[in-house]
C-alpha cells in the first residue's frame, strides 16, 4: 500500500543550505514541463524533508470529486467522464485541498500503480471495472519515489512515461482505458546502492547531487532549527509564516509570468553549442535547458532570459546526461560551461546579464504541451465501447489485432499487465487480470466450436522473468606475479559485469585475500561509482588467508540469499590455492569444509587457478570438486571469458 504524507513537516523556508535541491524543486513547482527532478545523495541529507516541505508550501488546488482528481477548468487534465460533463456545460462538483504527496513504496505492484482492469468481465459480459491506482491518486500532485534506483525497471518505465505524457494508459490484451495523470516526479537515490540505466536517467528533467553540509555554522543551524521545530511546531510555523507566504506568492507570480518570458536566438545558439560540446544524447537536454532558464527568469520577475539563467539551467539539466566512460567519475561542468560562454563567436553580453540576481535563482512550454498525446491515439482504435462501471462510465478501446505502444524509435514498448515474457498459459487458480486471450479463445472453440466464452474457458498467462545475480569475487592479493595477474583479471571482470548490471539488477562484490584476514573491499552493489572508489587501489602482499576469504564470500552470498531466495548466487575464486593462514588449525580441511557448504547452499562456484608452472600443489581442484564448481587455469582464460561463464550461470529464466 502507498501512503499520503499528512504529518507536520518543517517549513520549506527553514531548510538550511541545500540551495540546488530547493532550486530544482521550486522550478518544477512553477513549471511542470521540466519533467521532475532526480535527487542523488547520501542518507540523512534532507531529501525527503525538502519534498514534503514543498507540498506544504504550495497553494491549494481545486479538484473534481472524481477518482482521478481531475481539474475542473483544464480539459487536458480531465477523465472522459468529467470532460463530457465539462463540454456539456454541466457543473463539476469540486473541493479545495492541499497538493498531495504520494509516496511509492519499493514493494508496490504494477497493478497498484497503474490500476486494475477486470478482463474477465470484459471478455464474458462486455463490461469492465477499473480500480484506480496510485497514478490516479497523484494526478495534480507530487509523486515521491524514495530509492528510485531500486525499483523494477519496467515499473520505472511506466512511471516516467506517465510523467512525460500526463496520461496513464491501463491496457490488458488490447482493451485499454486512459485517464489524466500529471504530477511532479521526484526520485531520490543513494548512488552507493546502485545506479539507474542511462535511458531512465535522461527521463528526469533535472538532477541535483547533495551531500552533508561541510560548513560548521550551517551544521549548527540545522541542530538549532530541528530542536526548535520539534519542541513547538506551531510556534515555529508562526515564526516562518511571513517568509512562507512571500515565497508562495512568488511562485504564483512566476507561474503567471512564465508565458511572457522570451529567450533570444543568440542564447538558443549558446544552448545548442553547450549540448554539442558535452556530447549529450538526443535533444531533450536542449529544450530542457531553455525551459529551465525561462523558469529561472520568471521566478526572478524578469521577461528576458540572461546568460546567467542559462548557466544555472545547465548545472541542473546536464550532469546526469553527460557521456562518460564506464567507471569514469563525474567531473564538474561549471568551468567548461564558463569557457564555452566566454568564447561565444561574435557575441556580446547584454546589460541584463549583470542584473543583481536574487539568492535563489530559479519557464515553460505552453500548458499541457506534453500531456495531450492520447487524443490522437484514441482515434486510431478500431472499435470503441461505452462501458458502464460500478460508479462511472469510461471509454474503452478494443483492438485485438494491435497493441498500444508508447515512446518512439527503438525504445517503443507495449504497456502490459505484468512484467516478463509470456511463455505459456494455464487454468487460473483464482481471480486473475492477466488473461491469455489466444488460449482462452482456443479453449472455447475446442469446447463448443465457437467463440462464446464461458468462465471455464478462461486461461491465465504464465510469464518468464530474468532473475538477478549476486557475484562475489574472492581474489588472492598476496603480491606475487601470478596473484597480480589474477587480480587484474578479476578487476576487469567486475567492471565488465557492472556495465550490464542496469538490465538485470545484478550485484558484484569483491573480497581481497591478503594479510592476516581477508577484506571485503566491495559489498554487493551495482554502483559503478562505488566500484571505482573501492577498487582503485587494492591491498597486496603478505600472507594468504584463503580460508577466511572463502568464508567471507560464503557469508556475503548467504546474507543475500536470506534477503531474496530468488537470486542466483555466484562465487568466483581467483587464487593459486595455497592458503597459509588458517581460521583455526588446518587450512586444507577448512577449505574443503567451506567449499562443501558452498555446494549445499546452491551457490555456483568458479575456480580460476593462478598458480605458475606445471606443479599443482595448491588446493584449487579439491575446492572446485567439493564445491561442485568449474575449474580453469589462469593462462587459458581472460576477463571476457570470465564474464561469459558468469553470465551462463545466471542465464536461467524464472517462470
Amino acid at each position: 500500500m502507498y501512503r499520503m504524507m499528512k504529518r507536520t513537516v518543517l517549513p520549506f523556508t527553514a531548510i538550511v543550505g541545500q540551495h540546488k535541491l530547493k532550486q530544482a524543486l521550486l522550478l518544477n513547482a512553477i513549471n511542470p514541463g521540466l519533467l521532475g527532478v532526480l535527487i542523488r545523495g547520501e542518507k540523512g541529507t534532507g531529501k525527503s524533508t525538502a519534498v514534503r516541505a514543498l507540498a506544504d508550501l504550495l497553494p491549494e488546488i481545486e479538484v473534481v470529486k472524481c477518482p482521478f482528481n481531475c481539474s475542473p477548468g483544464n480539459p487536458s487534465l480531465q477523465c472522459s467522464i468529467c470532460n463530457a460533463k465539462y463540454r456539456r456545460g454541466e457543473r463539476l462538483p469540486t473541493i479545495k485541498r492541499k497538493i498531495k504527496v504520494v509516496e511509492l513504496p519499493l514493494g508496490a505492484t504494477e497493478d497498484r500503480v497503474i490500476g486494475t482492469l477486470d478482463i474477465e468481465k470484459a471478455l464474458r459480459k462486455g463490461i469492465k471495472a477499473l480500480e484506480p491506482g496510485i497514478l490516479a491518486e497523484v494526478n495534480q500532485g507530487i509523486l515521491y519515489i524514495d530509492e528510485v534506483n531500486l525499483l523494477d525497471d519496467h515499473l520505472v518505465d511506466v512511471l516516467l512515461d506517465s510523467a512525460a505524457m500526463g496520461v496513464n494508459i491501463v491496457e490488458r490484451e488490447g482493451i485499454s482505458v486512459s485517464h489524466p495523470s500529471r504530477f511532479i516526479l521526484v526520485g531520490t537515490m543513494n548512488p552507493e546502492e546502485g545506479e539507474i540505466r542511462p535511458q531512465l536517467l535522461d527521463r528526469f528533467g533535472l538532477s541535483v547531487e547533495i551531500k552533508g553540509l561541510k560548513d560548521k555554522k550551517e551544521r549548527i543551524d540545522i541542530i538549532r532549527v530541528v530542536e526548535e521545530f520539534e519542541k513547538d511546531p506551531d510556534s515555529f510555523f508562526n515564526k516562518c509564516e511571513k517568509k512562507q507566504e512571500e515565497l508562495k506568492q512568488r511562485i504564483l507570480k512566476a507561474r503567471n509570468n512564465l508565458s511572457q518570458v522570451k529567450i533570444s536566438q543568440e542564447l538558443l545558439h549558446t544552448i545548442a553549442r553547450i549540448c554539442l560540446a558535452f556530447e549529450v544524447h538526443g535533444h531533450r537536454a536542449d529544450f530542457l535547458i531553455a525551459r529551465a532558464a525561462k523558469t529561472i527568469a520568471a521566478y526572478n520577475l524578469r521577461s528576458k532570459v540572461t546568460i546567467r539563467d542559462i548557466k544555472e539551467a545547465v548545472e541542473l539539466v546536464l550532469p546526469h546526461r553527460m557521456r562518460r566512460l564506464p567507471f569514469e567519475e563525474l567531473q564538474p561542468i561549471t568551468e567548461k560551461v564558463e569557457s564555452l560562454i566566454r568564447n561565444r563567436e561574435g557575441s556580446t553580453q547584454s546589460n541584463e546579464e549583470h542584473d543583481d540576481d536574487s539568492e535563489l535563482e530559479l519557464h515553460s512550454v505552453e500548458e499541457g504541451e506534453n500531456f495531450n498525446k492520447s487524443s490522437e491515439e484514441t482515434r486510431r482504435a478500431k472499435k470503441t465501447f461505452d462501458i458502464a462501471g460500478k460508479r462511472n462510465k469510461v471509454d474503452i478501446k478494443l483492438d485485438l489485432e494491435k497493441k498500444r505502444h508508447t515512446g518512439s524509435g527503438r525504445r517503443a514498448r507495449t504497456l502490459s499487465a505484468r512484467s516478463g515474457k509470456y511463455v505459456k498459459s494455464k487454468i487460473p487458480e483464482g481471480k486473475t487480470t492477466d488473461i491469455a486471450v489466444d488460449a482462452t479463445i482456443r479453449a472455447a472453440v475446442a469446447r463448443a466450436g465457437d467463440t462464446n466464452i464461458k468462465k471455464e474457458d478462461l486461461r491465465e498467462k504464465v510469464r518468464a522473468k530474468k532473475i538477478s545475480s549476486v557475484i562475489v569475487f574472492v581474489v588472492d592479493a598476496s603480491g606475487s606475479m601470478a596473484a597480480m595477474r589474477g587480480m587484474d583479471l578479476a578487476k576487469q571482470a567486475v567492471f565488465a559485469l557492472l556495465k550490464d548490471s542496469y538490465q538485470k539488477r545484478d550485484k558484484v562484490s569483491f573480497v581481497a585475500v591478503a594479510g592476516e584476514k581477508a577484506q571485503v573491499l566491495l559489498a554487493p552493489t551495482s554502483s559503478v561509482e562505488l566500484a571505482v572508489k573501492h577498487l582503485k587501489e587494492l591491498p597486496t602482499g603478505g600472507k594468504t588467508p584463503l580460508s577466511d576469504g572463502l568464508l567471507k564470500g560464503l557469508q556475503i552470498l548467504r546474507t543475500e540469499l536470506w534477503k531474496n531466495r530468488k537470486i542466483i548466487p555466484v562465487m568466483v575464486l581467483v587464487s593459486d590455492g595455497k592458503g597459509n593462514v588458517p581460521i583455526k588449525t588446518d587450512v586444507k580441511k577448512e577449505l574443503i569444509s567451506i567449499a562443501t557448504e558452498i555446494r549445499r547452499q546452491g551457490i555456483n562456484l568458479v575456480v580460476i587457478d593462478s598458480s605458475d608452472g606445471f606443479l599443482d600443489i595448491g588446493h584449487n581442484r579439491e575446492i572446485a570438486e567439493a564445491g561442485g564448481g568449474q575449474y580453469y587455469r589462469l593462462g587459458d582464460i581472460n576477463s571476457g571469458k570470465v564474464v561469459e561463464i558468469v553470465k551462463e550461470l545466471s542465464a536461467p529464466d524464472e517462470a
